[in-house]
C-alpha cells in the first residue's frame, strides 16, 4: 500500500509511505518492529487498566492494591519508548514536513537527509545517555514496589536504540530517494467491499 503526494511544483508525485514488506531493510527489520508494536499494546493496555482496577478495588471492594499507581507510571514511561520506534517508522511523529511542500523538489532530498541525520545523533546520543544513567542507578528502586531504576532506563535504551536505527534507515532511503515511511499489512483497509446498508455508501 502507498501514500501519495503532490510535491510543491507539481512536476511529479512523489510517496510518502509504502508497505512495510516492500524493501529488503524493511523485511529484515519487520519482526524487531512486531516485537516493539505488540509491547507497547500490551503495555497500554496495562497502564490503562490499572487505574480502573484501582478504583473499583478501592471504592468497591475498600481494599486498594499496594503500588498500582508506581506500576501505572512505570508502564507510562516504558509504553513512550518501547512505542516510539513504531511511531517514526511510520511517520506519524510530528515532523512539521508540511515546510517542505513550499521548498522546490531539488532541495527537498538535501532537506530530509539533514533531518535524518540529525534524528541518529540525536537519538543515538540519547541512547548513549541511558547506558550511562543505567550504570550509575544499578542499585536505586521505585519507594515502593522496589521496581529497579535499570528497568525503567532498559526501556528507554531499548527503544532509543531501534528508534536510531529507523532513523538511519531513514537516511538511506533518503539517499536512495525511496519513501522514508512505512505502513504495516494490520493497518491496511480490505480489499474486498464490505457489505454496508445503502445508506451508509458514500
Amino acid at each position: 500500500m502507498t501514500t501519495l503526494a503532490v510535491d510543491a511544483d507539481a512536476a511529479h508525485v512523489l510517496p510518502i509511505t509504502v508497505d512495510s514488506r516492500h524493501y529488503a531493510a524493511d523485511r529484515a527489520l519487520e519482526p524487531l518492529r512486531w516485537v516493539f508494536r505488540w509491547g507497547s499494546l500490551v503495555m497500554l493496555v496495562a497502564m490503562v487498566s490499572l487505574p480502573f482496577i484501582q478504583v473499583v478495588a478501592r471504592e468497591v471492594l475498600g481494599s486498594p492494591i499496594v503500588g498500582a499507581e508506581e506500576l501505572a507510571r512505570f508502564m507510562l514511561i516504558c509504553t513512550v519508548f518501547v512505542a516510539l520506534p513504531y511511531v517514526v517508522s511510520a511517520g506519524a511523529n510530528i515532523r512539521m514536513e508540511e515546510f517542505l511542500g513550499f521548498l522546490p523538489a531539488r532541495l527537498v532530498r538535501g532537506v530530509q537527509l539533514v533531518i535524518a541525520a540529525t534524528a541518529v545523533s540525536a537519538f543515538a546520543t540519547a541512547a548513549v545517555s541511558s547506558v550511562v544513567a543505567i550504570r550509575s542507578n544499578l542499585d536505586n528502586a521505585t519507594p515502593t514496589l522496589g521496581i529497579p531504576y535499570w528497568i525503567f532506563l532498559g526501556a528507554a535504551f531499548v527503544g532509543l536504540t531501534m528508534t536510531t536505527v529507523e532513523c538511519g534507515l531513514q537516511f538511506v532511503k533518503a539517499l536512495r530517494r525511496q519513501p522514508l515511511y512505512v505502513t504495516f499489512p494490520q493497518e491496511h483497509e480490505p480489499e474486498e467491499e464490505l457489505d454496508l446498508p445503502d445508506e451508509l455508501r458514500h
